[in-house]
């Protein structure tokens, strides 16, 4: 009698999904040393290949055990005429964990617009999408299929919480939305980037994409449009993104700071509570 419950223990091993071996490879799932941000409002200039063609302003802000990202912006000038484009993004991640609670992201274009929402508990995202005029499939909530994942702002606080010395690598999953992304950054270290308003000291941080396919067991694969890049984060104690360049098919697009007022200190962390780590807002 005792060879089944061996040939059973056997069989859950041979059976059981294994993970693919970058899955392996992630950063553990806990909060760098660095601090927070302090509260800030901030303007960026958006383009391609140093042609300006945006603006976006952006604001941090605390609620308790929350940090919020409030930002909002659109096409501009002659790129409008071509292009037209405005989009917001209300996003609030819990500061003891830096996992998504929930964002909200709109983008209007001249003949449609796309509502997107993600919610999230320890780690595990749910996703919405909704395009009016209305397609042919109706839209439902959806589960992300790995975890632990983040949306572009919790992805962005948890790489800025970690040493980044120099050759540091970070590697985490982010659902910036439509699908999930294996992202892996390394710390070039201390450079010198030159902004509009002169110099600056920065932390360079090199930026490689890869697409998950959930359908074929989590493997890699190229991102379609965006591969590669480079980000720069202000060395000192506050850690402001400063400039991002990403590499498409023909230049590369960027975004960098022209504006930037802190608004205040960092509140202290309130007592943790049970029930933590929860979309604040209900689904529909």
């Amino acid at each position: 009698m005792k060879f089944w419950p061996s040939l059973l223990a056997v069989l859950s091993i041979v059976t059981a999904p294994s993970l693919q071996a970058w899955q392996e490879t992630l950063t553990p799932d806990q909060i760098g040393p660095f601090p927070e941000f302090a509260p800030f409002i901030a303007k960026y200039k958006i383009g391609w290949s140093e042609i300006e063609a945006a603006q976006a302003h952006t604001a941090i802000t605390y609620n308790g055990t929350q940090v919020a990202l409030d930002t909002r912006g659109g096409t501009e000038g002659l790129a409008r005429s071509i292009y037209q484009l405005d989009a917001t993004f209300q996003g609030t991640v819990d500061r003891s964990t830096l996992h998504t609670l929930r964002s909200d992201q709109v983008e209007t274009y001249s003949d449609r617009s796309l509502t997107t929402i993600v919610t999230g508990s320890h780690g595990a995202l749910r996703t919405f999408s909704e395009t009016i005029p209305a397609g042919k499939k109706t839209p439902k909530w959806k589960d992300v299929k790995i975890q632990p994942v983040r949306d572009l702002f919790a992805g962005i606080l948890f790489i800025r919480s970690q040493p980044l010395a120099r050759g540091d690598t970070v590697r985490l999953l982010i659902y910036p939305g439509g699908s999930s992304f294996f992202v892996e950054i390394q710390s070039a270290g201390p450079r010198t980037i030159h902004l509009a308003d002169g110099p600056r000291e920065a932390l360079q941080l090199d930026l490689n994409i890869q697409r998950v396919n959930h359908k074929k067991d989590h493997t890699l694969e190229p991102h379609s449009k965006f591969r590669s890049g480079k980000i720069w984060i202000s060395n000192d104690a506050e850690r402001i993104p400063l400039r991002a360049e990403v590499d498409i098919f023909i230049g590369y697009v960027f975004a960098e700071i022209v504006d930037y007022r802190r608004t205040g200190e960092v509140p202290a962390m309130p007592p943790a509570k049970n029930g933590v780590d929860k979309s604040p807002v209900a689904e529909r």
